[in-house]
């Protein structure tokens, strides 16, 4: 969703004039022209034998091995073995890593399940943000790869279309719309981050373990007086003590009843 904005940017500059000799540098610029070839025209892959693979299968390949060994691991060589070739023969589909790192961030948004849309949009819009949150947990490392990534591919798009058609109807400018999802988008992508953070921090640790090693220098902290607003916390508040989904569904309330708030005639 962030590299929409930028794609979006561009594009529009590009068409009113603005761009002048901007230019993607190298890299980049190597790797936007393979991903404009990855989802653009397919003719060209119709020429000479059948293909023994689609990009589905591919990418499948890829996911499986960056679950099981990191995101680091995935590598041409790696995936072409799993489907029981040689590296080169990948290379009539995908033309880099990057673009096959692009293809597994697109299939993974088509392999997910999309819940009917029920026209009350701070429902869809809420399990629209439940399913994110459920994507990004199972895979630590999807977030390096939806973040950054153009949503271009054919099932990013269908998904950006359907969470854009959420807001359609209440009144809101295209921009308003689009700024909306991308707000949801970049707290989604925050709560989640939080959320591993503290999973990798105290790993398979229990509330109880936590309560000796870190209970004695609490409670020095609360009898100091010194810090009210952090007794109070500890003492008083729930947010603090619920389970993570609680936090999560919490927070996604108060989220919707501010994007409620700013809806025109509100």
């Amino acid at each position: 969703m962030y590299a929409v904005t930028k794609i979006a940017n561009r594009v529009r500059r590009t068409q009113l004039g603005f761009a002048g000799g901007e230019r993607v540098a190298g890299k980049s610029e190597a790797r936007l022209s393979n991903l404009s070839r990855l989802w653009g025209d397919q003719t060209q892959r119709t020429r000479g034998p059948a293909p023994a693979y689609t990009c589905e299968q591919i990418a499948d390949a890829a996911i499986e091995l960056a679950d099981e060994e990191g995101l680091e691991s995935v590598s041409m060589r790696k995936v072409a073995a799993r489907l029981g070739t040689g590296a080169m023969s990948l290379y009539r589909y995908v033309e880099s890593k990057d673009s096959l790192i692009d293809l597994m961030g697109d299939r993974i948004v088509g392999r997910e399940g999309w819940p009917e849309l029920t026209g009350d949009w701070k429902r869809d819009l809420g399990d629209f943000a439940r399913g994110q949150r459920r994507a990004l947990l199972e895979r630590p490392w999807l977030s390096r790869v939806w973040s950054g990534m153009p949503a271009i591919g054919p099932n990013m798009l269908r998904g950006f279309e359907r969470t854009m058609s959420i807001l359609d109807g209440l009144g809101l400018g295209i921009d308003d719309m689009f700024e909306t999802i991308g707000l949801l988008n970049a707290w989604i992508d925050g709560h989640v981050q939080s959320e591993l953070a503290l999973r990798a921090y105290f790993g398979d640790v229990d509330d109880e373990e936590v309560q000796r090693a870190m209970g004695p220098y609490v409670q020095a902290v609360m009898d100091s007086g010194e810090y009210p607003y952090f007794t109070q916390v500890i003492t008083d508040a729930q947010g603090p003590h619920d389970d993570p989904e609680r936090r999560f569904e919490r927070s996604l309330e108060r989220l919707l009843a501010g994007i409620e708030a700013t809806l025109p005639g509100r």
